[in-house]
């Protein structure tokens, strides 16, 4: 199969608004032992997190260092902890803690401090995001506070000596190794706290052989299959350089477990692993654990519920690009055979030669393109739309039923290899009509826009019919126009006035049907690079000043608006070109009327093709 080179057809937005992302932090856990852990000294480094906490997946330790009595984390997974130093004096309490765990729902800690304005202090509040990364065991950390805050890492100093502080900005990141670090404001402490490394997820390879079945150096687990959660490996060696292995032992339960120092000079660690016969398993420390396995090998993913437990093996990749990774699978909590999986990616094949903000920012956004899809998808109930199972935000993945059908942009299958033509026929026509309008009719109806209807994310088959996927840049009705999705879908409404609405999705479904019935061929491939009419823009410089529009390689400064007033020219030229005497044809044809508020909805569409009243639900 030749290989396409296009330009980005598809913008993603930061899918949350102010507005919305306070909806989401409005809970506040207030603290009785406030006053207890604001005057505790011992260093969170030298706290002991044992295994029955590692496996309830604990990622962050919080200290508050002022006197404001509420903490605000945006979930419930929050929960004081009593835990002992490394080295514990028997005469000292020990030590109480705010222990923050990541559930597969959770893709941020959100930590909200009050201003003070006191005679003794005056502060004003802080409002700072820690983005869990699926990639690697850092966190994202985003200022979103109105002032500079003042970050300094306060773990044992790395081999470059003392740790500075650096000062953040308001709505700048920093990436966060796991460790100890202290906020403040103002030259005044405001809070410390401490990042866990990940549980590992456990990669089982079948048709292994005994002798090759083993645990290296750099997969150091305990006696439960987890790494140690020990200072030491929180990004920066110690003072004698070697590593620390917890081992509990099961009958010394009450006993403080044996600690095991590994030096330079021990270059490995072996044991024999359960079923080695039949199985290889090894942990993944590193890197995104879901994106690491190949197919007929098993994720073994660890949860403090039953929920966030489970096995995954993958089975055949459906297709990859740079935004994310698709396959099929087999999940051991889902019954329904072969499922889809769809996993975000966070990190870019060039990544580090990218600015670091770049990378940061994509993690972010990419964390919230998951959780507006997860969220919009979670109650849809439709035939014609694909049903989901759940997610996990730990890997930003989605479980979903896998259709028996190929997207309507698949080469070789729906669109000529050759012209980009469909290779559909009418009959085809009539049932994407209808599924899709019948899905997007229910979508409307719950309040919410899909923003991004275009054949790649229609399935069909003959025997299932069409069926809707990817809600990734789906929002309310409510929310202010997007300027996420693909350029040769989106409504001249956009130009000027920015609107995006339930009237967008049914323009944008009427270019979509254009191509169903030959009247175009497959919009996307006008942004390929060797493509004779090469036509491209961005969305998002349609309302902006020409000088700040951004151009393809090889491309003259043509406007976007100029683009795109083309691009609408030739749709209306193939509109033209429909029968108005055949329904099919006309009801497309009201679809793509340019202005939104004299355009079809999908409830007369729904009604025109069945006018009985017998639509599928």
């Amino acid at each position: 199969m030749t290989a396409e080179v296009y330009y980005p057809s598809e913008e993603r937005t930061e899918p949350f608004t102010a507005e919305e992302l306070n909806s989401r932090l409005h809970n506040s856990v207030h603290v009785e032992d406030f006053d207890e852990a604001h005057h505790d000294t011992v260093p969170l480094d030298d706290l002991v997190i044992d295994e029955d906490y590692h496996q309830q997946g604990i990622r962050i330790l919080v200290r508050p260092l002022t006197r404001s009595r509420s903490v605000s984390p945006g979930n419930d997974n929050l929960q004081w902890l009593a835990l002992r130093a490394e080295v514990a004096d028997p005469q000292r309490p020990k030590t109480r803690v705010l222990a923050v765990t990541q559930t597969s729902k959770d893709i941020n800690f959100s930590i909200r401090i009050p201003g003070e304005n006191a005679e003794s202090e005056v502060r004003p509040p802080i409002w700072c995001e820690l983005y869990y990364d699926p990639a690697s065991d850092s966190l994202i950390l985003l200022n979103k506070s109105d002032v500079p805050i003042t970050l300094a890492r306060i773990s044992h100093p790395g081999p470059g000596g003392a740790n500075f502080d650096q000062e953040i900005v308001p709505a700048n990141t920093k990436e966060l190794l796991p460790g100890t670090w202290r906020i403040s404001v103002s030259g005044t402490p405001v809070l410390d706290f401490r990042i866990l490394e990940k549980r590992p997820v456990i990669r089982k390879i079948p048709g292994v052989s005994p002798e090759s079945s083993f645990i290296g150096s750099d997969d150091v687990l305990n006696s439960s299959m987890k790494r140690s959660l020990s200072p030491s490996s929180d990004g920066g060696p110690d003072d004698n350089n070697s590593k620390k292995l917890r081992v509990d032992d099961p009958q010394e339960k009450n006993k403080d477990g044996v600690i095991i120092f590994l030096g330079p000079k021990d270059e490995s660690l072996v044991f024999p692993l359960p079923n080695a016969a039949k199985t290889k398993e090894v942990a993944i420390p590193n890197g995104h654990a879901l994106l690491q396995i190949e197919k007929d090998e098993t994720a073994s993913v660890p949860g403090g519920c039953e929920i966030d437990q489970y096995q995954l093996t993958k089975r055949d990749q459906i297709a990859t690009t740079v935004a994310s990774s698709v396959f099929t699978a087999e999940h051991s909590n889902v019954q329904d055979g072969l499922i889809t999986v769809k996993v975000l990616k966070t990190r870019a094949i060039n990544s580090d030669s990218r600015p670091p903000q770049e990378s940061h920012k994509n993690v972010i956004r990419q964390a919230d393109v998951w959780l507006r899809e997860y969220q919009s998808q979670e109650d849809l109930k439709h035939e014609s739309i694909v049903k989901l199972y759940g997610g996990d935000a730990r890997y930003l993945s989605l479980y979903m039923e896998h259709v028996d059908g190929k997207d309507l942009a698949a080469r070789g299958v729906w669109r000529d290899a050759l012209n980009d033509t469909f290779r559909g026929d009418r009959t085809d026509a009539i049932r994407i009509l209808r599924d899709i309008a019948g899905a997007l009719n229910y979508v409307h109806q719950k309040k919410r826009i899909h923003n991004d209807i275009k054949p790649a994310n229609i399935l069909y088959s003959r025997n299932r019919g069409a069926v809707l996927c990817d809600f990734g840049l789906s929002t309310r009705t409510v929310d202010a126009g997007s300027n996420g999705g693909t350029p040769y879908y989106i409504p001249p409404e956009y130009i000027g006035a920015k609107l995006r609405g339930a009237a967008s999705d049914v323009w944008a479904l009427g270019v979509t049907m254009l191509y169903v019935l030959r009247k175009i061929t497959f919009p996307d491939a006008r942004g390929r690079k060797d493509h004779p009419k090469q036509l491209y823009w961005m969305i998002a410089d349609l309302n902006k000043n020409p000088k700040q529009h951004h151009h393809p390689p090889n491309r003259g400064p043509t406007s976007a608006i100029t683009q795109m007033q083309q691009w609408l020219g030739e749709v209306n030229d193939a509109k033209a070109r429909l029968n108005p005497r055949d329904k099919l044809e006309f009801l497309v044809s009201q679809m793509l009327v340019p202005h939104p508020q004299q355009r079809i909805t999908m409830a007369k569409v729904m009604s025109e093709l069945f006018p009985d009243g017998t639509a599928k639900k």
